[in-house]
């Protein structure tokens, strides 16, 4: 079978990205153990979407995160058909499944893949596949709108044009009934069409210095760096009155987690802004960081969304992009770049 091969981490700059990723036409089709892959599917991948998490995996940013070995297949976020459904009692060979290798960027970059059953849920027909592949970034929106967000609140999405941003928006106003939603962006009109109130050119104006007639109840933070959490509280709410500060990206989007003290370091660091803000709450909005979790739930919730035309996943501009080895290096770029205006996503194969 056709996969994506990545033979050595790719650097920051991507100088390497020629010779570190390739396609190989020669890989074995991974075969299903009843006993040894009990409760897992294979899976014929008919497109798989990018996102920042895959990047952060070629780069080797996170070392919790490496590669048994390489070469290794990138790629997490599948939309596929289940050609060994392994005795599952919810799926049968031929079902149109959208998935992902669970919390491991590795394996969607190909034409097979083996999934777990359970993270598998049956694409609505009315979906497309390459949509139901980039969907993955909507249970991320769905995570931080619907978990945080109460109606009637006043709501300040930074990054409302990218996968989870855009998607944040609309949940926002639709399911959260948010009385007020701003973002940033330079796409006003697609913004707008989700339900977007105001949105701010970030390009012109600083959304801390802009003078609000009422503070926000919540800042969904997409974007990450830029030191947005120390400039909410001219904005928002103290923690006491209800402001939070929801963190989907950290201050460092790419942050270097490649030695097991950095980790060390990383993972220490992590509870300290929240409990600063707890401590601080009657002047200090609070922080939260958006963990992920209970991907399979979302992951149906967000398809059903998408299946009563709740909810639309914008894809950039140019996608699919082909299953080759350039289609694939030029996804990785355009997601590392930081600038896409929706999902990059490839095209792997046709149904049958």
């Amino acid at each position: 079978m056709r996969v994506i091969q990545v033979h050595e981490f790719v650097s920051a700059s991507m100088d390497n990205l020629t010779t570190a990723m390739t396609l190989s036409d020669t890989a074995a089709i991974p075969e299903l153990d009843p006993k040894k892959n009990k409760g897992q599917i294979l899976v014929r991948v008919l497109a798989c979407s990018i996102s920042p998490g895959d990047v952060l995996m070629v780069q080797g940013n996170l070392i919790f995160m490496h590669p048994d070995s390489f070469p290794f297949t990138p790629g997490m976020d599948i939309c596929g058909q289940v050609v060994d459904s392994n005795g599952s009692t919810r799926l049968t060979n031929g079902d149109v499944i959208v998935a992902s290798n669970g919390t491991s960027p590795q394996g969607g970059l190909a034409e097979y893949m083996i999934v777990d059953d359970a993270e598998a849920i049956v694409k609505p027909a009315s979906v497309s596949i390459e949509k139901a592949a980039a969907s993955s970034s909507a249970i991320t929106a769905r995570n931080a709108v619907l978990d945080n967000v109460k109606a009637g609140d006043r709501v300040l999405i930074l990054g409302g044009s990218g996968g989870v941003g855009s998607a944040a928006i609309a949940m926002a106003k639709t399911h959260a009934k948010a009385s007020f939603v701003a973002t940033t962006s330079t796409q006003k009109a697609f913004c707008e069409s989700l339900g977007a109130d105001k949105v701010i050119n970030y390009k012109e104006q600083n959304w801390w210095e802009m003078e609000w007639e009422q503070p926000f109840d919540k800042i969904i933070d997409t974007v990450g760096g830029g030191n947005f959490t120390d400039k909410a509280h001219r904005v928002l709410k103290p923690g006491r009155a209800g402001g939070v500060f929801i963190a989907v990206a950290g201050d460092d989007p790419k942050p270097d987690v490649t030695s097991v003290w950095k980790a060390v370091k990383f993972f220490f660091n992590l509870p300290m802004r929240p409990l600063y803000t707890w401590l601080y709450k009657s002047q200090l909005p609070s922080y939260m960081l958006a963990m992920p979790y209970d991907f399979p739930k979302g992951r149906a919730e967000v398809l059903k969304m998408m299946e009563e035309k709740e909810l639309d996943i914008k894809l950039e501009e140019g996608m699919p992009l082909p299953f080759t080895a350039d289609g694939a290096r030029k996804a990785f770029q355009t997601v590392a770049g930081g600038h896409s205006h929706g999902k990059v996503v490839l095209t792997v194969a046709k149904p049958i």
